[in-house]
């Protein structure tokens, strides 16, 4: 399956890119996030939810969705 994966604000810096396709085969988004940790070892300096088809899940939810956002922590007032 193909997932698109974007990353905002902090998480793109820490990546060096906005998205990316992926092709491997992840069961949860925990799977998933174990993964990115491995190729981008900054995200670990970071809390951040991930939202799955536009809503926010928990790292155990089973991965079955196409686009995933990596959403850092949100300030405002």
């Amino acid at each position: 399956m193909e997932i698109k994966v974007r990353y905002f604000g902090q998480l793109a810096e820490f990546t060096g890119k906005s998205e990316e396709i992926m092709t491997q085969d992840f069961k949860t988004l925990e799977g998933l996030k174990l993964f990115l940790f491995d190729r981008y070892p900054k995200l670990k300096e970071v809390h951040f939810k991930m939202a799955q088809d536009n809503s926010i899940e928990s790292e155990s939810s089973e991965l079955k969705g196409t686009l995933i956002d990596l959403l850092p922590p949100f300030s405002g007032g």
